[in-house]
């Protein structure tokens, strides 16, 4: 059986008060208790000197209720530290790199707060291990409520400075970039033939805001440097964590969408929990399946592909049937862990939340996914841009998933080598990305990898890579032709949905292909007196190596409304289909009526129904 933790215990309550909802928890299929520990309630007077009184009392109830206890032991947030350190010149705030002000939220750069986390972790382990009471910790880092993440938007208004922004302003933020700017170029005239720029020396570089970017290139380089710093801090965490609680689980607490201001990346927060046999607690779902399937897959793929596990929470109430959703979510994932508050299991209805905990807890259990089909997760253009990830990736999760299981992967990931197990790489409106991730998609496709695009990317600095481009047939002769016209459909043998078409209107096509392209989409040549229409395709496909580059330049159509001004086409969709269904290599699942959504496992499928129940059929 898996974990399944509860946060929001009444523990300010009376004893009897206190039980009654322990025992309700437990009843429901429960195994463990989260609480809230801030370092400055077990030390809270002088260092050294401990009292454990607080917690004690808590942890006592929990163990005699038969519960495991959660500690998320929270040490970096403002409210979580003792007076006495942050009185101390040895603290450090992150300074806003905006206004340079400083926040009282630990610096990530401090390397005196390390030993500070050193100490009260041991301590922690040396009082709590003996007790055999703990299902799993989670430590408390930054953010906002301890997450992996920089400071978002603070919870006392006019508490301390704080807002949405970057926090490198300090001396010790500048140094760490210097010094990882010299290691990636080595010398001061790299550096600036890279990003065009003229400093005679690394002491003249600092963190800057994208207003100031001297170059695509140096604020990419700024805003890695900047999620890697917060994932070498999250992975001193990790490491202490292990060191001291060696056989306990450990999440790393994360969430948001990944903006650039975050200093979140899932994938290597996923990749250094695996390091350290870990996992990550992602705070991101709501009561829809279908979108927390997009909220929640680019962390769930880079947990499977990495090896860590992953136990998600929500972002807040949640009503009955949310619970449910939840339930069947992490079911689907076959996640270790799943998270609820109290206050979202006793709403007064007939089936409230804590019903259909107890009534799924079984479906709760690790395991891995199986699926060849991936979506292209275009990280790096959406912190160029500081825009999340395009809405039409989100629509067309949201539709294919209905019949067919996904995962997706960012730039590192396909780095790593995410898609040695894929057989479809999904890659929608992308403009930039890092060439070598581009040429690292390219290979795939050379040894038998599809790609489905609606996009050609570019490097960061808007110039063509060659070898992305001959996937789909483009050249240096090749244009992008526009002008409203009508492409018929040519349908090869796997397109049995598209076959179903007879056209598509567009504004967009392609020409002076290699010879090698053959057209899905094409218009009719015509003269009208003295204009000629020549030879364009508006979707084509091309042999690469072993694999297949198929490119459709027409709207996708994925939202537009039945009363638009241009009648909307189902064409995409049925291309996506048809992709998902011959070179995904699976059978869809067909929803009956009643059933909201379906997930695979080996012979069987898992269905979540519209009331909120799950069976597996």
């Amino acid at each position: 059986m898996g974990e399944i933790v509860v946060c929001g215990i009444p523990f300010e309550k009376d004893a009897e008060e206190i039980k009654s909802a322990l025992s309700y928890v437990k009843e429901q299929g429960f195994t463990a208790v989260q609480i809230y520990v801030y370092w400055r309630n077990f030390e809270p007077e002088i260092k050294g000197v401990f009292d454990w009184k607080h917690y004690d009392e808590q942890v006592l109830f929990i163990k005699e209720a038969g519960l495991k206890f959660v500690p998320f032991l929270l040490m970096g947030p403002k409210y979580a530290a003792p007076d006495w350190w942050l009185a101390s010149n040895l603290h450090k705030g992150l300074v806003c790199l905006e206004h340079q002000k400083e926040n009282p939220i630990e610096s990530i750069w401090n390397l005196e707060f390390r030993q500070e986390i050193n100490r009260v972790m041991k301590a922690f382990a040396d009082h709590y291990l003996p007790w055999d009471v703990l299902e799993s910790i989670q430590p408390g880092i930054c953010g906002d409520y301890g997450e992996a993440i920089f400071p978002v938007v603070g919870n006392w208004p006019g508490d301390y400075h704080t807002h949405r922004g970057f926090w490198c302003g300090g001396e010790d933020a500048v140094l760490s970039f210097q010094v990882a700017m010299q290691q990636k170029y080595n010398t001061i005239e790299v550096l600036n033939h890279n990003w065009r720029t003229g400093y005679t020396s690394f002491e003249e570089i600092k963190p800057f805001l994208r207003i100031n970017q001297p170059s695509r290139t140096a604020y990419m380089d700024f805003l890695l440097w900047y999620h890697k710093s917060m994932t070498e801090y999250s992975e001193f965490w990790m490491e202490i964590c292990r060191k001291h609680f060696p056989q306990i689980p450990v999440y790393l607490c994360t969430g948001g969408i990944e903006e650039p201001e975050h200093g979140s990346s899932f994938s290597d927060q996923a990749k250094i929990a695996a390091k350290h046999q870990g996992g990550i607690r992602l705070t991101n779902e709501g009561n829809n399946f279908y979108e927390n399937t997009y909220l929640t897959i680019h962390m769930h793929s880079a947990c499977e592909f990495y090896g860590s596990y992953l136990g998600l929470e929500p972002v807040g109430p949640i009503l009955a049937k949310g619970v449910a959703v939840r339930m069947y979510g992490s079911s689907a994932y076959g996640n270790r862990q799943v998270f609820h508050y109290y206050g979202n299991l006793r709403q007064q209805e007939e089936r409230n939340g804590g019903y259909y905990v107890k009534e799924y807890q079984e479906f709760i259990k690790e395991r891995k996914t199986n699926t060849g089909i991936t979506f292209f997760w275009p990280l790096d253009e959406a912190l160029l841009n500081g825009t999340p990830i395009p809405d039409s990736i989100r629509a067309s999760m949201c539709a294919i998933r209905k019949n067919y299981m996904i995962n997706a992967a960012d730039e590192q990931m396909i780095l790593d080598g995410a898609l040695a197990n894929s057989k479809l790489l999904i890659m929608l409106d992308t403009k930039v990305t890092r060439p070598e991730v581009l040429e690292k998609i390219a290979d795939w496709v050379l040894e038998g990898g599809v790609v489905l695009s609606n996009c050609h990317p570019r490097d960061l600095e808007d110039r063509p890579v060659a070898k992305f481009e001959m996937i789909f047939g483009v050249n240096q002769e090749s244009e992008e032709v526009w002008g409203h016209s009508e492409y018929f459909v040519e349908a090869l043998p796997w397109m049995k949905k598209c076959s179903t078409l007879t056209k598509q209107h567009s504004m967009i096509a392609w020409n002076k292909l290699e010879d090698t392209v053959i057209p899905l989409m094409k218009n009719k040549e015509r003269k009208q007196g003295a204009v000629a229409t020549r030879e364009a395709f508006c979707a084509f496909a091309n042999i690469y190596g072993k694999g297949m580059g198929i490119y459709f330049a027409a709207p996708l159509d994925l939202d537009a409304q039945a009363d638009a001004i241009w009648t909307p086409s189902p064409a995409f969709s049925y291309l996506l289909e048809d992709c998902c269904r011959h070179f995904g290599k699976a059978e869809p699942m067909v929803l009956a009526e009643h059933q909201a959504a379906k997930t695979r496992i080996g012979e069987k499928e898992l269905v979540l129904y519209e009331d909120g129940t799950i069976r597996e059929e």
